[in-house]
């Protein structure tokens, strides 16, 4: 099932909040407007987060590629398009293509929705018509792959973290945004990686401590998040 509404797109002007001393968007800021423009478009489909809590379940990010050619600028006006791709029995795929005023493509994105049950808290089948709706002879912008993460044990870098009441999304847990703004808060200073493959394993509450760590590995840039008793709560590469 395609209709009209399948394809979505918004404009968005980069704030200074979200601009880094060299005045270009974050990774992290970008990711933020990309859960944002999905939340926006699964609410005019009628499947969005508060669709899904009447029945007690709702939707949770399982794993995120991204792909950034150009850093926008602060101030700059970007145009992002999204639209459901498919996906199989357990992850609905939704992908993102950024645009900048001259129709320059300026960034992809892939990313893996899980349905989670409120109560149980384990993932449930997507229904048929959330996966049908895929806009015709659309293809995905970067490819699906099986997941390769590592853990490590030898650290560059790393951060610990106290999650507050202002870390937590509409599902009260650790907002995946925060995990990527961990994750990037760990780099050396003068390295910005304009890639990123995260997957989310499991979730952080309030009051919960993490640790973000780093290393670089044969020019890979691989991080994880994970609790104080060692619990891996997300894994990334770049």
């Amino acid at each position: 099932m395609t209709t009209k509404k399948s394809i979505y797109e918004e404009s968005f002007k980069i704030r200074a909040s979200e601009v880094d001393n060299n005045h270009q968007a974050t990774l992290p800021a970008i990711c933020d407007l990309l859960q944002e423009i999905a939340g926006n478009h699964a609410r005019k489909l009628s499947f969005d987060i508060t669709d899904l809590q009447q029945d007690k379940r709702t939707w949770v990010l399982h794993r995120l590629q991204i792909q950034i050619n150009r850093f926008p600028e602060w101030r700059e006006s970007i145009r992002i398009k999204t639209w459901p791709s498919g996906g199989d029995g357990l992850r609905a795929h939704r992908d993102f293509l950024l645009l900048d005023d001259n129709e320059n493509i300026i960034g992809r994105a892939l990313s893996y929705w899980l349905i989670l049950d409120l109560k149980s808290r384990l993932p449930v089948r997507i229904p048929k018509k959330i996966l049908e709706l895929v806009p015709r002879d659309s293809e995905h912008l970067l490819s699906p792959t099986e997941a390769e993460f590592e853990t490590f044990e030898e650290v560059e870098s790393n951060h610990t973290y106290n999650i507050r009441k202002t870390d937590l999304d509409l599902n009260n847990h650790l907002n995946n945004v925060k995990y990527i703004e961990w994750m990037c808060a760990c780099l050396p200073k003068e390295t910005r990686i304009n890639n990123l493959d995260v997957i989310f394993k499991a979730e952080a509450m309030l009051g919960d401590t993490v640790e973000a760590l780093y290393q670089l590995k044969k020019d890979q840039h691989q991080f994880q998040i994970r609790k104080t008793n060692g619990k891996i709560l997300a894994l990334a590469h770049s």
